[in-house]
């Protein structure tokens, strides 16, 4: 899944050493970010910026600090123990959002629970979202709730469809479904298994 979207740094950037080379290269720039929309709602998520244009953009760009804001193209996201993780695709630096915020890097708010949910590009307000946050917990159990009644992420997805919620939603979506398959996979191994045993030899 991609998105792309203005994000502020909550840390400089570091360059990591991968334990298992991807894509070809053996390190990589990780960059913590937020994504916010008002001064209450961010949704923290991590991000791998890998190859010669990520070097490229460091080098010419060494004074990254928190509070700085990157205009970023992010694919390959997921739910990696309950935060957002995936690879940049495209960056560049965007003009900062919140001057005093920036300034003021600690003034920064980091609650680690909460989910920025934008309005639907399309219509002026969003009949399903009378809040503009929402809950990590809720998008979770309402992806759950969505993979148990096998209803597809788009079809059950109550937020705007380009909003950090909805990422967030199809990304607990498709960790549910995993789990749910490789639980029938086992119970599936253990019936043969029990079936196998109770066959006289």
């Amino acid at each position: 899944m991609k998105t792309s979207g203005i994000f502020f740094l909550r840390r400089p950037p570091y360059r990591v050493q991968l334990a298992s080379p991807r894509d070809g290269h053996g390190h990589g720039w990780q960059l913590l970010l937020g994504e916010r929309h008002s001064q209450r709602g961010i949704q923290m998520l991590a991000a791998m910026w890998l190859g010669p244009e990520a070097d490229a953009f460091m080098q010419a760009h060494p004074e990254l600090k928190a509070g700085d804001c990157l205009d970023l193209q992010l694919d390959r996201l997921h739910v990696s123990r309950d935060e957002i993780v995936g690879f940049v695709e495209r960056g560049d630096l965007a003009p900062p959002r919140w001057p005093a915020a920036a300034e003021d890097p600690s003034a920064l708010p980091t609650p680690p629970q909460v989910v920025s949910c934008g309005v639907h590009p399309l219509t002026p307000s969003s009949p399903h979202m009378p809040h503009s946050i929402v809950a990590l917990a809720t998008v979770k159990k309402r992806a759950q709730e969505a993979a148990r009644a096998r209803k597809s992420a788009d079809e059950a997805c109550p937020y705007p469809f380009e909003s950090a919620a909805a990422g967030s939603f199809k990304a607990y979506y498709e960790a549910e479904i995993q789990r749910m398959q490789a639980e029938q996979a086992e119970q599936a191994g253990a019936a043969q298994e029990a079936s196998q045993e109770g066959q006289p030899s």
